[in-house]
Protein backbone atom coordinates (compact mmCIF):
# COMPACT_ATOMS: atom_id res chain seq x y z
CA UNK A 1 0.00 0.00 0.00
CA UNK A 2 1.44 3.38 -1.01
CA UNK A 3 1.86 5.90 1.80
CA UNK A 4 -0.12 9.04 0.96
CA UNK A 5 1.91 12.23 0.53
CA UNK A 6 0.69 15.02 2.77
CA UNK A 7 -0.26 18.40 1.38
CA UNK A 8 2.91 20.19 2.46
CA UNK A 9 5.15 17.57 0.84
CA UNK A 10 3.14 17.73 -2.39
CA UNK A 11 3.52 21.49 -2.52
CA UNK A 12 7.28 21.31 -1.91
CA UNK A 13 7.75 18.58 -4.54
CA UNK A 14 5.84 20.46 -7.23
CA UNK A 15 7.23 23.89 -6.32
CA UNK A 16 10.82 22.69 -6.58
CA UNK A 17 10.20 21.49 -10.13
CA UNK A 18 8.43 24.68 -11.20
CA UNK A 19 10.94 27.00 -9.52
CA UNK A 20 13.78 25.13 -11.25
CA UNK A 21 12.04 25.41 -14.63
CA UNK A 22 10.71 28.96 -14.38
CA UNK A 23 12.62 30.63 -11.58
CA UNK A 24 11.16 32.42 -8.57
CA UNK A 25 9.45 35.09 -10.62
CA UNK A 26 8.12 32.75 -13.31
CA UNK A 27 6.32 30.26 -11.06
CA UNK A 28 3.16 31.67 -9.48
CA UNK A 29 1.52 30.43 -6.30
CA UNK A 30 -1.63 29.70 -8.28
CA UNK A 31 0.32 27.57 -10.76
CA UNK A 32 2.06 25.69 -7.94
CA UNK A 33 -1.26 25.03 -6.21
CA UNK A 34 -2.85 23.76 -9.43
CA UNK A 35 0.05 21.40 -10.18
CA UNK A 36 0.00 20.10 -6.60
CA UNK A 37 -3.79 19.67 -6.80
CA UNK A 38 -4.39 21.84 -3.75
CA UNK A 39 -5.99 25.25 -3.33
CA UNK A 40 -4.03 28.49 -3.04
CA UNK A 41 -5.09 28.81 0.58
CA UNK A 42 -3.19 25.60 1.38
CA UNK A 43 0.06 27.08 0.04
CA UNK A 44 -0.47 30.24 2.06
CA UNK A 45 -1.40 28.22 5.16
CA UNK A 46 1.77 26.10 5.10
CA UNK A 47 4.25 28.74 3.89
CA UNK A 48 2.54 32.16 4.19
CA UNK A 49 4.26 33.46 1.04
CA UNK A 50 5.99 32.37 -2.13
CA UNK A 51 9.31 33.63 -0.75
CA UNK A 52 8.95 31.44 2.33
CA UNK A 53 8.15 28.43 0.14
CA UNK A 54 11.19 29.07 -2.04
CA UNK A 55 13.45 29.55 0.98
CA UNK A 56 12.01 26.46 2.71
CA UNK A 57 12.89 24.23 -0.25
CA UNK A 58 16.49 25.45 -0.37
CA UNK A 59 17.10 25.48 3.38
CA UNK A 60 15.55 22.03 3.89
CA UNK A 61 17.71 20.58 1.11
CA UNK A 62 20.81 22.20 2.63
CA UNK A 63 20.02 20.80 6.07
CA UNK A 64 19.38 17.28 4.74
CA UNK A 65 22.72 17.27 2.92
CA UNK A 66 24.56 18.58 5.99
CA UNK A 67 23.07 15.82 8.13
CA UNK A 68 23.88 13.14 5.56
CA UNK A 69 27.55 14.17 5.42
CA UNK A 70 27.78 14.55 9.21
CA UNK A 71 26.27 11.09 9.79
CA UNK A 72 28.80 9.47 7.46
CA UNK A 73 31.65 11.24 9.23
CA UNK A 74 30.50 10.20 12.71
CA UNK A 75 29.79 6.60 11.75
CA UNK A 76 32.93 5.96 9.68
CA UNK A 77 35.66 8.29 10.96
CA UNK A 78 37.01 8.73 7.41
CA UNK A 79 40.14 10.40 6.16
CA UNK A 80 39.62 13.65 4.25
CA UNK A 81 40.04 11.74 0.99
CA UNK A 82 37.39 9.21 1.97
CA UNK A 83 35.08 11.99 3.15
CA UNK A 84 35.37 13.89 -0.13
CA UNK A 85 34.75 10.72 -2.12
CA UNK A 86 31.62 10.20 -0.03
CA UNK A 87 30.54 13.80 -0.68
CA UNK A 88 31.02 13.21 -4.40
CA UNK A 89 29.03 9.96 -4.37
CA UNK A 90 26.36 11.45 -2.11
CA UNK A 91 25.69 14.39 -4.43
CA UNK A 92 26.06 12.24 -7.55
CA UNK A 93 23.17 10.14 -6.31
CA UNK A 94 21.22 13.38 -5.83
CA UNK A 95 22.38 14.99 -9.09
CA UNK A 96 18.83 15.76 -10.25
CA UNK A 97 18.02 17.52 -6.96
CA UNK A 98 21.38 19.29 -7.03
CA UNK A 99 20.72 20.59 -10.52
CA UNK A 100 17.25 21.78 -9.49
CA UNK A 101 18.60 23.68 -6.49
CA UNK A 102 21.24 25.43 -8.58
CA UNK A 103 18.70 26.34 -11.23
CA UNK A 104 16.47 27.79 -8.52
CA UNK A 105 19.24 29.94 -7.07
CA UNK A 106 20.66 31.08 -10.40
CA UNK A 107 17.29 31.98 -11.92
CA UNK A 108 16.11 34.11 -9.03
CA UNK A 109 16.36 37.88 -8.73
CA UNK A 110 16.53 37.14 -5.01
CA UNK A 111 19.91 35.44 -5.39
CA UNK A 112 21.52 37.44 -2.59
CA UNK A 113 18.73 36.72 -0.14
CA UNK A 114 18.75 33.04 -1.05
CA UNK A 115 22.53 32.63 -1.07
CA UNK A 116 24.11 29.47 0.48
CA UNK A 117 24.99 31.41 3.64
CA UNK A 118 21.40 32.52 4.10
CA UNK A 119 20.15 28.94 3.85
CA UNK A 120 21.99 27.69 6.92
CA UNK A 121 21.38 30.35 9.55
CA UNK A 122 21.79 28.75 12.97
CA UNK A 123 23.30 25.54 11.58
CA UNK A 124 26.83 24.28 12.15
CA UNK A 125 27.69 25.16 8.54
CA UNK A 126 26.71 28.82 8.87
CA UNK A 127 30.29 30.10 8.82
CA UNK A 128 31.31 27.88 5.88
CA UNK A 129 28.37 28.09 3.49
CA UNK A 130 28.37 24.70 1.74
CA UNK A 131 26.55 21.79 3.39
CA UNK A 132 29.04 19.64 5.28
CA UNK A 133 31.57 22.48 5.44
CA UNK A 134 32.01 22.18 9.20
CA UNK A 135 32.57 18.42 8.96
CA UNK A 136 35.13 18.82 6.19
CA UNK A 137 37.04 21.41 8.23
CA UNK A 138 37.03 19.08 11.27
CA UNK A 139 38.42 16.23 9.18
CA UNK A 140 41.11 18.53 7.76
CA UNK A 141 42.18 19.76 11.22
CA UNK A 142 42.42 16.19 12.46
CA UNK A 143 44.49 15.03 9.50
CA UNK A 144 46.99 17.89 9.22
CA UNK A 145 47.65 17.64 12.95
CA UNK A 146 47.55 21.35 13.69
CA UNK A 147 45.18 24.27 13.87
CA UNK A 148 45.03 26.28 10.68
CA UNK A 149 43.69 29.81 10.54
CA UNK A 150 40.16 30.60 9.41
CA UNK A 151 41.30 31.73 5.97
CA UNK A 152 43.03 28.38 5.38
CA UNK A 153 39.99 26.37 6.44
CA UNK A 154 37.64 28.39 4.26
CA UNK A 155 39.97 28.12 1.27
CA UNK A 156 40.35 24.36 1.73
CA UNK A 157 36.64 23.66 2.20
CA UNK A 158 35.56 25.83 -0.71
CA UNK A 159 38.26 24.47 -3.01
CA UNK A 160 37.35 20.84 -2.36
CA UNK A 161 33.58 21.32 -2.24
CA UNK A 162 33.48 23.54 -5.33
CA UNK A 163 35.50 21.03 -7.32
CA UNK A 164 33.19 18.17 -6.36
CA UNK A 165 29.96 20.05 -7.12
CA UNK A 166 31.31 21.54 -10.36
CA UNK A 167 32.40 18.09 -11.51
CA UNK A 168 28.97 16.59 -10.82
CA UNK A 169 27.10 19.39 -12.58
CA UNK A 170 29.38 19.26 -15.61
CA UNK A 171 29.32 15.49 -15.97
CA UNK A 172 25.57 15.17 -15.49
CA UNK A 173 24.49 18.19 -17.53
CA UNK A 174 27.13 18.75 -20.20
CA UNK A 175 29.05 15.50 -20.65
CA UNK A 176 26.24 12.96 -20.35
CA UNK A 177 26.56 10.11 -22.85
CA UNK A 178 29.84 11.47 -24.23
CA UNK A 179 31.99 8.36 -24.02
CA UNK A 180 34.90 9.99 -25.85
CA UNK A 181 35.57 12.60 -23.14
CA UNK A 182 39.04 11.85 -21.71
CA UNK A 183 39.45 10.98 -18.03
CA UNK A 184 35.72 11.17 -17.32
CA UNK A 185 34.98 7.72 -15.89
CA UNK A 186 33.92 7.38 -12.26
CA UNK A 187 37.37 5.98 -11.50
CA UNK A 188 39.05 8.97 -13.19
CA UNK A 189 36.85 11.48 -11.39
CA UNK A 190 37.44 9.94 -7.98
CA UNK A 191 41.16 9.75 -8.68
CA UNK A 192 41.11 13.47 -9.44
CA UNK A 193 39.28 14.23 -6.18
CA UNK A 194 41.83 12.23 -4.21
CA UNK A 195 44.65 14.02 -5.99
CA UNK A 196 43.23 17.47 -5.29
CA UNK A 197 42.64 16.54 -1.65
CA UNK A 198 46.30 15.54 -1.26
CA UNK A 199 47.41 18.85 -2.78
CA UNK A 200 45.15 20.88 -0.48
CA UNK A 201 46.27 19.03 2.65
CA UNK A 202 49.92 19.35 1.71
CA UNK A 203 49.53 23.09 1.18
CA UNK A 204 47.96 23.47 4.61
CA UNK A 205 50.69 21.42 6.27
CA UNK A 206 53.40 23.62 4.84
CA UNK A 207 51.67 26.98 5.21
CA UNK A 208 52.36 29.19 8.19
CA UNK A 209 49.67 29.57 10.84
Amino acid sequence: MTTPIDTKEKIIHVARILFAEKGFEGASVREIAKAAEVNVASVNYHFESKENLFFSILSTGHQECSEGIRNFYVENNPTVEELMIHVYRYFSNKSHDLSSFFKMMMSSQHSQKFSPCSMNKGSEDESFGPPGGKVISEAIAKEIGKEANDEDYHWAVRTLFSHVIHTILITTCCMRNQDNTPFSTEEDIEKGIRRLTKVVLQELRTSSI
